[in-house]
Formats: C-alpha cells, structure tokens, sequence
C-alpha cells in the first residue's frame, strides 16, 4: 500500500510539471527529467587521422581533460565538485573558441564530443533541476556549446527546458545565459523559430530588450536579427504583430554598444525587405537609423575589434554569409548597405586569419620549377614539394606540374572563394555599378579589393544621354567585348540601347546564339531597373513603377517613347502595353494596369488643420538617448505618435525643422537624466540643443513632462531666465523595474491632466523650490 501511495504522488507531480496552461511549466522529456539517460562515458574519442596536423595537436592535449572534466560532473557527490568540473569544461571551450584561426574546427569537435558523452543533456537535466546558482553555471555553459548539431538535440528533447527558463524574466543572473541560448535557438528551423514564438520565447527577449545590461542587449540583438533571418516569412509576420520593429528602435538608437547596434540594423532591415510587412516595419522608425550608423563605422576597425573578442572571433560561416545575399540582391538600400558592411568585416576578420583564398592565377612555369613562392599583392601560392596528410577545413589545395613532370602541390587558404560560391561577389560588382549610395558602393569596392577580385568602374546612371563611347565600355564591363565594334559601326547610343529588341540584336547586331542573346538580355534587363530617367521621367513613372515592384522599373523607357506618363496610364489597355511597349509578360501588365487604376480611384489625402505628433520628446543625447528611446517605443505602442530627433545636427534648416516639430505638437516630454541640464546653465544666447527645445515649448504653452532618470534637480538661479519656468512642472520619476506603471502615469498626463496641476502630486521635489511664475 505505501508503494501504490508514493507512486500516485510521483505520478501527480510529474502531470504537474508536464502541464501547458500559460505560465506553468512547459512539457519535458524523460531523458531530461531523468538522470542516468545520458550517453555512455566510456567512448573513445580519438582524433581522425584527416585532421591538420595544428587542430590534431590542440585536440590531443584538450580531449583528455575534456572527458575527464565530464566524468567529474557526472559523477558528483557535491554541488562544490559539480561546480569546479562544469567550470573546467567550460574553459576548455572558451580556450579553443578563442584560439586564431583553429578555434571553430577545435571547438566544433569538443562541442560534439560534450554531446556524446552525456554533458549536453546533464546540463539539460541541471537546468531543469538544480538550484539557481548551478542553472547559471549550466546556462553559461550551454551557451557556449550550441553547434548545429547540439541546437538540434535542444530542439528535439529540450526545447521545453529554455522555454520554462525563459519565463523567469526577472532574475538577472539566468537572462545573461538563457538570452544567449535563445539566441542560437533562433538559428535552427522555421519551425523551431515558431515554437519559441508561440511559447514565449520572443516575449522573452523582447522584454529584456528595456534593459540596460549590455550582454542581455546584446543577445536580444542577435536573437532578433536570427529570427528575422532564419525564421522565413510567417515567423516575420509574427515578429511584426509582436511589436518587434519598435522595440529594436532602442537597440539601434543606444549610443552604448556597437555591436547591438548592428545586429539590431540587421534584424530591422531583414524585415524590411518582406514586402507583406515593409509598411508597418517603415512605421516604427527603426528603419530610418540604419544607413547613418552604418555610414558611420570602419569595417576594418570594427574587424579587429571583433577579433579581439571571443564570442565573435571566428567571424560567420559560409551559411551565415550566404543569408546576406538576399539583402545585397534588394531593392532597399538599408538592406545593401548593411549586407555590404557585414561581408567587409568578414572579408577583414578571415585575411587577418590568414585564411583569404588567393586569386585564382598559377605562378609561372619558371617559378614552379624553382619551387619559389609566387605573390602578388592579392594572392599567394605556397609551392611545397611534400603534401601535407590533410591541409584542414580551412584550406584548398591545388596540383601544379613543375619541371620534369613531377608534382607540385600549392596550399591556399580558403575565404574569397567563399564569397563566389554564395554568390555574393557578382552582387557586390553590381552594387558597385549601380547603387546610388556612396556608402554602399565604397563598402562593396573594399570587400572585393579584400578578397583580390576586380573592382569594376561605376556606370553613369542617365543611360537615356549615353552617347556611343559609352555604350562601349558597358559592353566591356559585361563580358561582351567581341560585340563591341559591331555596336560602334551601327553608331548604338544610350536610346537606341534602351529599344534594342531581340530581332534587331540578332539580324542587325549578328549576335547569332540564342543563349548569348539570353546574357545579354539579362544584364540589359539590369541595367534598365537601375538607370536614372530623370531627365525624360518629368512624371516620376520610374519610381511609381519601383513601388509596384523593384524589377518594373525595366518597363520606364519602354513606355515614356510611347508618351505615357503617370497621369495618362490608367487610360491605357492591355493590348497596347504588350504591343506597343512591348511588356511581354502578361501578369506585369495586369499588375500595372491594377495600380493605375486603383491610384485613379484613391481618396485624395486632404491635409487637416493639424498634422502634427502627439509627444515631442527632448533629451540629453550623452545621457538620456537609451530613456528617450524606450518612451518612445512604450508610447507608440499605446498609440501615440512621437517625434524624436535622430542627430541634432549644426543649424539652419534643421534648427528651423526641428523647433516646427516642437510647435506642432502637443505635448512636450522632457527627459531629465543625469546633467541633462548642465550645458543649459551657462547658455545666454540659447544655442544649446536642449535649451532651446524647452524655450519653444515654454513660449508655445506646450503641456511639458518632466521625466526623470537619476536626475538632479538645479538651483533656479543657476538656469537662464528664459526657462526657469519648466520647474515648476511636476515631474514623473522613471523606473527600469517598473516601466509600464511609470509609462501609465505619464500617459495620465498626456491625456488631459496638466503637468502644472500641483494636485497630480509631484514626484520630483519641486514642490520645495519656490515659484518662479511664468517667464
């Protein structure tokens, strides 16, 4: 009877654990609830004699302690012998993830061999058991060891574990770890990135996206940019209705951290480019912060900053660089820009490993059969006459054939190959013909001067003005070269271009082959979606046709010698776009056909008395830009529309936008953090940014918020006289801990409420200075 007892209390326990119903307990497999699941500890891990020989010798003197440190921690008969053999464990990965050049093949093994031996599901186990303090050390652990096919094994057992882990939002000590293990998870599946949508696991990180530890931050960041790019469509319609692209408007306007800057660039600008989502994702403003950061880093600098740290070190894989294409290929220029600057810090991290791959030309005879070694500026071959067992992952080797038909063998190391394969090369000479950004197009030029390739020169973009010459040298940038005289003795400019149809190229032009004429056709189609036609597009046709969709911009010329315009489209049949425009393909013409009819029908958007935003915000960007952009973000999402200035630049037209900005709106939220008001003291002409914001405001009667943050309140006297009004505004004290109450007594605020009614209860102490009335 006591048996059939004990067993009906552990039977209850475990249904209770195993319950999904909100925040209870996600289910857990029984190899991880359970100890003694695990592998055998008895398995021989030798090192495959394939290996190079420098990650052979760095595994022989690791995997020896490795598996005896695993022992140590299965085997435990205390949490102080547990602790000292998970930190062990967990140096040794540290050690080889940061080791030069070796680290990701070195590591890559230990974190197989972890799995193999139990370790990966004994940390499961501890996570979903221990105290807090072993689930931290098991957490910071885990982190570090999520290889493909580890994430695999957290996706099918343990899934479950990070979600549970994840709904203890509150507790510092695990968000460091279960941030970061969220952020690897997010790279797996599509299906994997649904999951952890729908149970909680993006709730997460976009809750700790208000906090200010960095390595939270910076996690979130990257958890957010794999998402976007890993996860695929749907999951990024998930992400938007989760209100994603606002909360990574902190992340990106946050002067503290580069690197989450970038990575939440990143995840903004991978949503952009879904175009069922790039209206809502154009909304959040996030958008809009991108190409200024960007233009403002050096990849180069930024490279070696990375290098010197362990977590980035190694740079991204071949799978990980092949997901930027896409974003090299859009019709965004946030999305070139930022793919453009991702590859050159790539392409600097893997040369400053020693691991670019030499252009493809073989040293000469002579030099062979001297065994010298042949460099160049961009390449390199080492001539060896004794093959290496097995030169390693990172390198490629080559037979060449010296004097005396005897082999010689060239060892070079892989990377710009790399970027060939992916398929990013050709888009980065395109990005460099064509892109209107300076920025974009000097990122693409370093990487393929990096990586050894021909920087091609840019095309002039008003192809309509070409004249024959230059005809001629876009004919040489394509490959077409043996066509070049023929074009020349018919006299082929820039217009006659632009009309050229397949009979004429082929009777006129004598290009005979039909997979030829295909090529062609090809990189015309290109450059007839990238051409300027201003000075003949008097009605904006090109970009009306870009908004329908990136590639219709081919269609321009085609229609503006037939004399249609904007305004004249709608009048147009299908019939005559197909014969006399000569758009052949039957859905473009219904698309276009359907948008200028529906621009016909649209309801004109008359401008109302009042087109101003709900909340201006101010603030001190040295100490109040991260509070600024978190009100910024907790307001719009209770609807509010609100302006904050990205930089306060120098003056003239945007002194005069930026004080219409304040006049135009209706509230005024004045951000006090710490020194907010320094510069202001010493100000008599009223050229501070800040100081000037709060005169506007004060004159126009705005209802101004104080929010605080750490802040200091000054003597009167000390501050102009021009603004010692705005003390006598009550203020709202801002709490991380409690942002949505501090956000709802703001909102009482805006809502009515004047911030000079002494009767809403000052927060500030302002009601010990003595008043100052009305300036």
């Amino acid at each position: 009877m006591p048996m059939v007892l004990t067993l009906l209390v552990s039977l209850y326990k475990l249904c209770r654990f195993f319950t999904m119903s909100g925040a209870e307990q996600l289910e857990v497999p029984e190899c991880v609830s359970q100890a003694g699941s695990w592998a055998g500890s008895s398995r021989d891990h030798r090192v495959s004699p394939g290996v190079n020989t420098d990650v052979r010798a760095a595994l022989d003197r690791i995997l020896p302690t490795l598996h005896r440190a695993i022992i140590h921690a299965k085997q435990a008969a205390s949490p102080v012998e547990l602790s000292r053999a998970i930190t062990e464990v967990f140096q040794l990965v540290e050690e080889a993830w940061g080791m030069p050049t070796l680290g990701r093949d070195v590591a890559k093994v230990l974190c197989d061999v972890i799995r193999l031996e139990g370790g990966l599901d004994l940390l499961l186990n501890l996570l979903y058991t221990a105290e807090l303090e072993t689930k931290c050390q098991a957490g910071k652990l885990l982190e570090q060891i999520l290889v493909a096919e580890n994430r695999d094994r957290i996706a099918r057992i343990g899934l479950g574990v990070i979600l549970n882990l994840a709904k203890e939002r509150d507790v510092p000590q695990l968000a460091q770890s279960v941030s970061g293990i969220l952020e690897h998870m997010f790279k797996h599946t599509e299906e994997t990135c649904f999951q952890l949508i729908s149970d909680g696991g993006l709730d997460a990180i976009l809750y700790w996206c208000r906090w200010t530890d960095p390595i939270v931050l910076r996690h979130c960041a990257m958890a957010l940019a794999n998402c976007a790019m890993y996860g695929g469509q749907a999951n990024q319609r998930l992400m938007i209705e989760k209100r994603t692209a606002e909360w990574l408007f902190p992340l990106v306007f946050s002067r503290d951290d580069e690197l989450i800057r970038l990575h939440a660039c990143l995840a903004i600008t991978v949503l952009a480019t879904n175009k069922e989502i790039e209206k809502e994702v154009e909304r959040s403003g996030t958008l809009a912060l991108v190409e200024p950061f960007i233009a403002s880093l050096d990849p180069e600098q930024f490279a070696s900053e990375m290098l010197d740290s362990s977590d980035n070190s190694q740079g991204r894989t071949a799978d990980d660089l092949q997901r930027l294409v896409p974003l090299l290929d859009s019709s965004r220029l946030e999305a070139q820009c930022i793919a453009a600057f991702y590859l050159c810090t790539e392409a600097a991290i893997k040369t400053r490993q020693k691991k670019t791959k030499v252009k493809g030309r073989l040293a000469c005879r002579k030099q062979m059969q001297k065994g010298r070694v042949a460099t160049t500026a961009s390449w390199c071959l080492l001539l060896s006459n004794e093959l290496p067992k097995y030169p390693g992952p990172q390198l490629a080797q080559h037979r060449l054939w010296g004097g005396g038909g005897k082999a010689k063998w060239c060892v070079l190391p892989l990377c710009p190959q790399i970027f060939s394969e992916i398929g990013a090369t050709q888009s980065l000479k395109r990005i460099v013909c064509y892109s209107t950004s300076s920025t974009t197009s000097s990122l693409a030029k370093k990487v393929l001067r990096m990586i050894g390739e021909e920087v091609p020169r840019r095309i002039l973009p008003t192809v309509p003005n070409w004249k024959a010459c230059e005809v001629q040298t876009w004919l040489q940038q394509i490959g077409f070269n043996s066509y070049c005289q023929r074009f020349l003795d018919h006299q082929v400019d820039g217009d006659i271009l632009l009309r050229l149809t397949e009979q004429e190229l082929q009777k006129d032009l004598e290009m005979d082959s039909s997979i030829t004429r295909k090529r062609f056709f090809r990189e015309l189609t290109e450059l007839k979606t990238f051409a300027n036609y201003s000075t003949c597009d008097h009605s904006n046709l090109a970009d009306w046709l870009g908004s329908i969709d990136p590639k219709f911009r081919q269609y321009t010329y085609n229609l503006l010698t037939c004399g249609i315009n904007r305004n004249f489209l709608h009048r147009v049949t299908e019939q005559q776009l197909q014969e006399d425009c000569h758009i052949n393909t039957g859905f473009h013409r219904v698309r276009i056909l359907t948008a200028a009819r529906e621009m016909l029908h649209s309801p004109i958007t008359l401008q109302t008395a009042f087109n101003g935003t709900d909340v201006f915000i101010s603030y001190r960007r040295s100490t109040g830009s991260q509070l600024a952009s978190l009100l910024k973000v907790h307001l719009q999402l209770h609807g509010f529309s609100v302006f904050i200035d990205v930089e306060k630049l120098t003056a003239g037209k945007f002194e005069d936008k930026l004080t219409q900005s304040v006049l135009s709106a209706r509230n005024f939220v004045l951000v006090l953090s710490p020194n907010a008001l320094d510069k202001c003291m010493e100000d008599p002409e009223c050229k501070d940014w800040v100081h000037k914001e709060i005169v506007t405001a004060l004159n126009s009667g705005k209802n101004i918020v104080p929010v605080t943050d750490h802040f200091e309140w000054p003597d009167p006297e000390t501050l102009p006289k021009d603004m010692r009004a705005v003390l006598k505004f009550n203020g709202i004290k801002w709490s991380h801990e409690y942002q949505e109450a501090t956000i709802d007594k703001i909102i009482r605020f805006l809502q009515g409420r004047s911030s000079r009614d002494s009767s809403a209860g000052s927060e500030n102490g302002l009601d010990c200075l003595s008043s100052l009335g009305q300036t």
